[in-house]
């Protein structure tokens, strides 16, 4: 059994995380001892209250846990910079800052990821800064609503947004992106609840 894609389970953390219910997700085929790098979301999301139960099915379970780290966190994630996005959203998302570094290969993605997230952000209220290799976002209990995320032809820049609407109503420019590495993701939000049109 090929192992599913830890980056993309990233995105059902984050809606876990940003839920206001206790809302779970169950994902197949995940390995407790995976050798993706992505897979160190298991323990970097229980800092946003987010538990993973790892079952004999070779799925795992992602839960509300009853804790929620408010203090910024620092993260270097040289060995799963894929995960950034996403996490600097849900921070945002939560009134969290974070500062994230070992993200020099973000520059070479499909985009500019850092310029990118510092220009989505910052229309979102966010006060962001980055560097070569670094992300700096600050405390922020406001977002502000209705706003157009473009996605700079980068599949991970839709579906690390798209978790926020959980907060605020989002548009998602060129959301058709996303069949790159996850065709039936707006589908997938259907069906736990989120209305797309």
């Amino acid at each position: 059994t090929v192992e599913s894609d830890w980056s993309s389970a990233s995105y059902w953390y984050s809606i876990v995380g940003l839920s206001e219910i206790d809302f779970q997700v169950a994902l197949s085929s995940y390995k407790e001892n995976s050798l993706q790098g992505d897979s160190a979301l298991v323990n970097i999301y229980e800092d946003f209250g987010v538990g993973t139960t790892f079952n004999s099915d070779n799925s795992i379970t992602i839960s509300k846990l009853n804790t929620l780290n408010q203090t910024p966190l620092t993260l270097n994630l040289k060995d799963s910079p894929d995960i950034a996005q996403t996490i600097a959203v849900t921070c945002l998302g939560l009134g969290i800052g974070c500062y994230l570094t070992g993200l020099h290969t973000l520059k070479i993605k499909e985009t500019d990821r850092l310029e990118a997230l510092k220009v989505e952000l910052t229309k979102l209220g966010a006060r962001v800064s980055v560097t070569d290799d670094s992300l700096t976002l600050e405390n922020s209990k406001e977002i502000h609503q209705n706003i157009a995320i473009d996605t700079y032809q980068d599949h991970r820049m839709a579906m690390a947004f798209a978790p926020l609407a959980l907060k605020v109503p989002l548009v998602i420019n060129e959301a058709e992106v996303v069949s790159k590495s996850y065709p039936d993701f707006w589908n997938d939000m259907e069906l736990v609840g989120f209305e797309i049109s």
